[in-house]
């Protein structure tokens, strides 16, 4: 209710700021029609009750206007309005969703991982610039003494990242190796435990936490 009164006293000061300025339109039209059409040959005394007209309705017009300007833009009170309403609640967007819902689980090239931590959902997270000389691996999955879970090994699939076990968070590492036919030769062991690889160089890491079992970056 204290709304709609307010938005009512609103429209009721607008109108009065229009009357204002139709009246001072008025004015000054009474008073041009008052004055001779030959305004060169007009008496000095017409042209002196023009411009007394005029500047009276000016004045009253601008104390009027000055009036209704000061009840149209006076500060709202105290407690009143959007901000200080305690029953409007504003709902902030969910940046996570919104980019879940236009990217899903694709977090893109593992080189834009680096240092990264990400939350995830059961369904895990997938990436792509797997070249034929990297193996993604997990060593953090409960796969036992010197063992690890592949995720991907070469361009081929990408098993989702879900540390659906073992610690809450888990450390994912990419490792370039020297030869392709190492690399393949794990490409037949994708999505489940394998030997740990070994001689691989220039380690790139991130860490994928389990929300759904308490996990937090």
């Amino acid at each position: 209710m204290a709304v709609q009164q307010q938005q009512q006293q609103r429209r009721a000061r607008t109108g009065r700021m229009l009357a204002v300025l139709a009246a001072s339109a008025g004015v000054f039209g009474t008073a041009f029609s008052q004055l001779p059409s030959n305004s060169k040959t007009s008496p000095p005394s017409a042209r002196r009750q023009f411009l007394t007209a005029a500047t009276a309705g000016m004045v009253g017009a601008a104390a009027a206007g000055d009036a209704g300007a000061a009840e149209l833009f006076a500060p709202m009170p105290t407690g009143t309005g959007v901000t200080n309403n305690p029953k409007f609640q504003m709902k902030m967007p969910d940046t996570e969703a919104l980019l879940k819902e236009k990217q899903g689980n694709f977090l893109g090239r593992i080189t834009w991982l680096k240092g990264v931590c990400v939350e995830t959902d059961p369904e895990g997270k997938t990436a792509k610039g797997v070249s034929d000389y990297v193996i993604v691996f997990d060593a953090d999955a409960p796969c036992g003494e010197g063992k690890a879970f592949i995720h991907a090994a070469g361009p081929g699939k990408f098993e989702p990242m879900t540390a659906a076990a073992g610690p809450l968070v888990h450390r994912y590492t990419a490792e370039t190796f020297d030869e392709t036919s190492y690399v393949a030769s794990y490409s037949s062991k994708v999505g489940q435990c394998a030997d740990l690889p070994k001689g691989g160089a220039d380690p790139l890491s991130w860490e994928i936490a389990s929300r759904a079992r308490g996990g937090k970056c």
